[in-house]
């Protein structure tokens, strides 16, 4: 399972798993707006174009429409297309010389105004002539006797009366030896006060003229563009051939649907089929693009992306490979250092400098050698409460022996009635007996004021009332517990020092207080004070008990810390004070 792989395993695998949801979310989106905007630019640009060609097919038919109504609006040819040559003495001579003048004018006038005419005709009714032709060279007589006036696109004509009729492909039977298709505009002539049909104009496009209106842009390589007019019937192709024709048998059924349901664009399996309707004429532009070429070169610039994709996800997992590397190689480094650690070898340097993983190392570094340290310190601290406590068991073994022997010498006093020496043996056997004490280091501040008095009731036996000692305790810290001989390795100082060589009555005051959160224990005398050097002699140790100042000092911070210990002011000729501190135990 992945969670049981190792770590550069997981984040090669996320690392990757990200990059290539990335790379396919931004990869798959830009390809497919890719696709679709250029896709629908394709047929947008197709759609306009199918627009342009209409709009430029009704700019190119509208000055014919105003020629149409030239024959009206020309006196000479309006009166002509009025007159009945039946009555007239010489009717081929006016005939000829009408026909003359109509030509005249068509040649002067009509292909003037547009380079699409082919061919203009103005037929009279009354008479079933042609009074004006531009084609002079030919003309079919037998087809305008027999078949001219009965063509469906003339009655259309004649039927409009007076409107214009935009006659879609047909052939030119007329004025074409080939009959080669042409499209028409055509306009009944009308009295405009008798509503009398005169006649009409017919103006002739050949289809070829037709591609003169637009461009022939090729979206892609077979792209087939046509022209259909309002019988739906195509008016220009590419193939020649399909002129004529019926667009549906060309196009197909889509070619139905876009004219039924007037659509501008018509998908289907294989294309796209675009199309426009001219205003003027209801022609109408299609345009058809295969799908597999509108697509072919997106596909190509797909490809191009697809490889680059491919490309930068390679060189993202090799990225992803080294990165993941980069992170896991000093956590590997620093969990074998560590291993080292919990067999026991703290002289382990871990040697990572860089990143957060070395940032890690240095302060594991920096703990491993604090940890060296104390562990020497405490080593060194236990060696020297091993000395001391060898040092105060060796100092107890002549107490034992001393009490017994005191305790038989005070019975032969007692028994002797030398109550002075019973008293003071008395005393003495108390501090033996609290001197050879092995149970705990630690007794009651009211055990440690009744060693120091009995000790120097002592000496004051000895010094016949030279000094006096006074004790000063809160009843309140009587009970809680402190370090044993604090107290008298001081009082033992000030009667032998500081009362050395002095006129007046020594005096000794023990207060033992609570301060804040520590106890404190004050031994101040009235003696000569000390200088510098007997200061520095007095801390040495004393060759009496084996327990000096220096050890009082050594012994609180070993068993309380740096925080607490004692301090001596003193100075000379104004006594001397001796302060311990040290924490309050209950």
């Amino acid at each position: 399972m992945v969670i049981n792989l190792h770590l550069r395993s997981k984040l090669i695998i996320a690392f990757t798993a990200i990059i290539m949801a990335s790379f396919l979310a931004i990869g798959g989106g830009l390809s497919w707006l890719f696709i679709h905007s250029n896709r629908d630019m394709l047929l947008d640009a197709a759609v306009k174009n199918n627009q342009q060609i209409t709009k430029n097919i009704d700019t190119a038919l509208q000055p014919l429409l105003s020629l149409s109504m030239y024959p009206v609006l020309d006196p000479q040819i309006y009166q002509i297309m009025e007159k009945d040559y039946s009555g007239l003495a010489y009717p081929l001579y006016e005939r000829q010389n009408d026909f003359d003048i109509v030509n005249s004018k068509i040649r002067n006038n009509f292909f003037l105004y547009s380079t699409l005419i082919d061919s203009v005709l103005i037929y009279q009714s009354k008479n079933h002539m042609v009074v004006g032709r531009s084609n002079l060279e030919y003309m079919n007589h037998s087809y305008f006797e027999n078949n001219f006036s009965n063509e469906t696109y003339i009655k259309e004509i004649l039927q409009k009366n007076g409107l214009y009729v935009a006659v879609g492909i047909h052939p030119d039977r007329l004025f074409s030896p080939k009959s080669d298709p042409v499209v028409s505009i055509g306009r009944a002539i009308i009295n405009p006060y008798s509503k009398e049909q005169l006649g009409l104009i017919l103006m002739n496009i050949d289809v070829n003229q037709l591609k003169e209106l637009w461009s022939d842009i090729q979206f892609t390589e077979n792209t087939k563009f046509y022209l259909v007019d309002d019988q739906k019937k195509i008016i220009y192709s590419q193939k020649y051939e399909e002129l004529g024709k019926n667009a549906e048998s060309v196009i197909g059924k889509d070619f139905t649907y876009i004219t039924g349901q007037k659509k501008e664009t018509k998908e289907n399996q294989e294309s796209y089929l675009i199309s426009a309707s001219s205003k003027i004429s209801n022609w109408q532009a299609v345009t058809i693009i295969p799908k597999h070429e509108l697509f072919q070169n997106l596909s190509f610039v797909i490809k191009i992306i697809i490889i680059m994709m491919l490309a930068f996800l390679l060189l993202s997992i090799f990225l992803s490979y080294y990165i993941a590397t980069t992170i896991t190689k000093p956590l590997s480094i620093l969990e074998e250092k560590m291993k080292q650690v919990s067999q026991g070898n703290l002289d382990v340097t871990i040697g990572i400098h860089e990143g957060e993983i070395g940032k890690i190392g240095k302060t594991i570094d920096r703990m491993l050698t604090e940890l060296r340290e104390l562990i020497q310190r405490i080593y060194k601290e236990e060696e020297e409460k091993r000395k001391l406590e060898i040092l105060a068991l060796q100092s107890q073994i002549r107490p034992h022996f001393m009490y017994n022997t005191i305790n038989v010498i005070k019975w032969m006093a007692k028994i002797q009635g030398a109550s002075g020496i019973e008293e003071a043996l008395s005393a003495f056997s108390a501090v033996i007996r609290f001197t050879a004490k092995t149970e705990n280091e630690l007794v009651t501040i009211n055990e440690e004021v009744e060693f120091t008095m009995n000790y120097t009731k002592i000496l004051d036996f000895r010094y016949f009332n030279k000094f006096e000692v006074s004790f000063e305790v809160d009843p309140q810290v009587r009970e809680y517990k402190t370090l044993k001989f604090l107290l008298q390795p001081l009082v033992e100082n000030s009667i032998f020092h500081a009362f050395d060589n002095i006129e007046h009555k020594g005096k000794v005051l023990i207060r033992i207080y609570e301060e804040s959160d520590h106890l404190v224990m004050l031994v101040s005398d009235n003696g000569r004070g000390i200088s510098e050097t007997e200061k520095e002699k007095a801390e040495g140790v004393d060759k009496l008990n084996s327990i000096g100042i220096k050890n009082i000092r050594k012994r609180i911070q070993l068993h309380f810390g740096e925080r607490y210990g004692l301090s001596i002011t003193a100075q000379e000729s104004s006594g001397t004070i001796a302060k311990i501190e040290v924490p309050i135990i209950k």
